[in-house]
């Protein structure tokens, strides 16, 4: 991995995924699980991060493609968010289930 690939990750390691604030390591960090859809290919993206477009918000949040050995991906999640607090964490999860209830439905 490059120099410039690790400070990439290590941004979005440290960026809320909902309203992008940076956040220090000492700062408390929240984070959940999702299910991907079955069109969206992930195969051989294991613990890079991708950007995916929220039309109806219009917003573009980063998420972590869980790793195959993860107790995330053992669990059954494809994508992990990490937010800077509980209320960006039930905005994006409210935000991510409205996207999918539309578009599903």
């Amino acid at each position: 991995m490059t120099r410039n690939h690790q400070s990439h990750q290590d941004t979005l390691l440290n960026t809320c995924a909902w309203c992008n604030r940076r956040f220090s390591d000492d700062d408390e960090k929240f984070g959940f699980g999702a299910k991907s859809n079955p069109e969206l290919e992930l195969h051989g993206r294991e613990g890079e991060f991708v950007t995916l477009n929220l039309s109806l918000t219009e917003k573009t949040i980063v998420a972590l493609v869980t790793p195959e050995e993860s107790t995330a991906k053992e669990t059954g999640y494809d994508l992990l968010f990490l937010t800077c607090s509980e209320e960006c964490a039930l905005d994006l999860k409210d935000a991510i289930e409205f996207e999918r209830d539309v578009f599903s439905g």
